[in-house]
């Protein structure tokens, strides 16, 4: 049996902090796709990464297809204008809470490497009535690189260069973190510890392990590998709202909270046979779970996986997430050590 640790292994919880220094807004994965490519590569029997960018590790065994699947990219901004000045205009990459961006510093993927950001608006002095407490919208706002001109400017990035958040990733407590870009790096990192533990287990299923890109577009990297691989059984591990702050509401918003459990979401996206499954491994091995009804499409890989071919079997696993988009994303890992601990006994039992 696989009990929920204390807390995330030392080693995972290295590789989690370097993916979350790492810069992968959604068609820009190439760095985390190699990064993740390497780190499994020693538990698997093969690694490709098809033409948009999505990773495929395969442990080959003569059992049901199995398919694990976490995305790679994250939200971010893509430089869109740049003015006579040398300030840059941008669009959003994902769903951004527009009014959070003001004052925040981004690293910009510049033509010799990172270029350091400030998103300015006009000081609450200045404004007068109508620009008060209104809801922002990108052209109210704009990046500050200190060009001199737009010649500067260009001479450092260009029109189609991306950037993301520049926060840091911060260890709260002992289990608590606090970074950008949290969905879904928490998700590959229960994806490398699964594939860690195929080590330990004895089983003969044929194991595919999935980091994909542009889930935060629509979960396209999704679409393209679950076609491609078309296995029995496939298995989204992404974020989910946390609760458990004030404003939210339990009779509305549900009651997940971070520390207690992983998620395991009910509703028509997920198949009710494979929730039956995870709910009973976790009642038995006593791992703690928190229940989730989502009674629409999820807006995860798992929307995609379920309609593919002529369907698959689909799941989904989710960790338990404060402030989802925003600079300042926060995760339990131990809510990340139960969803391992649970996928692997799945995987354990399946054969």
């Amino acid at each position: 049996m696989y009990p929920n640790l204390n807390s995330m292994d030392v080693w995972l919880k290295d590789i989690l902090h370097k993916s979350l220094l790492m810069a992968s807004p959604s068609g820009s994965e190439e760095q985390l796709i190699e990064f993740f490519a390497k780190t499994v590569m020693p538990y698997v029997d093969e690694v490709n990464c098809d033409v948009n960018g999505n990773c495929i590790a395969h442990k080959k065994g003569n059992g049901p297809k199995i398919m694990f699947m976490a995305h790679a990219d994250e939200v971010g901004f893509m430089i869109s204008y740049i003015d006579d000045r040398g300030f840059l205009y941008f669009n959003q990459i994902g769903g951004i809470d527009t009014n959070l961006l003001p004052g925040q510093r981004i690293y910009i993927q510049g033509k010799q490497g990172l270029v350091t950001g400030i998103i300015g608006r006009k000081p609450i002095h200045l404004q007068g009535e109508p620009d008060c407490g209104k809801n922002l919208s990108p052209e109210d706002l704009w990046i500050d690189i200190a060009a001199k001109d737009k010649e500067d400017a260009l001479s450092k990035v260009q029109v189609g260069s991306v950037a993301t958040y520049a926060t840091m990733p911060t260890i709260l407590t002992d289990t608590f973190v606090l970074s950008k870009s949290l969905d879904d790096k928490i998700g590959l990192a229960v994806l490398i510890g699964l594939a860690n533990n195929l080590q330990t287990i004895s089983t003969d299923c044929d194991i595919y392990l999935v980091a994909t890109v542009q889930e935060e577009l629509g979960a396209r990297g999704a679409q393209m590998v679950s076609a491609a691989i078309l296995p029995e059984i496939g298995v989204a591990i992404d974020v989910t709202h946390a609760t458990d702050y004030p404003t939210m509401s339990p009779a509305k918003d549900g009651d997940i909270r971070l520390g207690k459990g992983v998620v395991i979401p009910m509703g028509p996206n997920m198949n009710k046979g494979l929730n039956q499954k995870f709910t009973n491994i976790a009642e038995t091995i006593k791992i703690p779970y928190q229940v989730e009804a989502i009674a629409s499409p999820t807006g995860t890989d798992a929307r995609m996986i379920q309609v593919a071919g002529k369907g698959i079997k689909t799941g989904l696993i989710s960790i338990p997430c404060r402030y989802m988009h925003t600079p300042n994303e926060m995760v339990s890992l131990e809510d990340a050590d139960n969803a391992i601990a649970l996928l692997t006994e799945f995987l354990q039992e399946l054969s």
